[in-house]
């Protein structure tokens, strides 16, 4: 078993939260064939991730934390269509 051979049920939640920081890069389509990965049009902002979560156990054991990206982790947000999506 993983971490012993005692199982105990469990819950974990997560929650996150992705705040613009930047201006919006525009992507317009390299190709109009569905199947070449340049065919894509999206609309991409970088963000600054905000996570909290938690966990409990029927034990009793628990925990809370949460995480603010620092600006050295890669995260943006934004939309896109591509593929045979692209014109739809």
């Amino acid at each position: 078993m993983f971490l012993g051979d005692h199982p105990v049920q469990g819950t974990v939640s997560f929650e996150v939260t992705w705040t613009a920081n930047g201006p919006v890069r525009h992507l317009t389509p390299g190709s109009s064939d569905p199947t070449d990965p340049t065919n894509l049009a999206a609309e991409f902002r970088d963000a600054i991730p905000t996570a909290t979560f938690s966990g409990s156990n029927a034990d009793g054991f628990s925990f809370t934390g949460s995480a603010t990206g620092d600006g050295n982790i890669f995260s943006e947000f934004g939309h896109e269509q591509n593929g045979s999506f692209l014109n739809h």
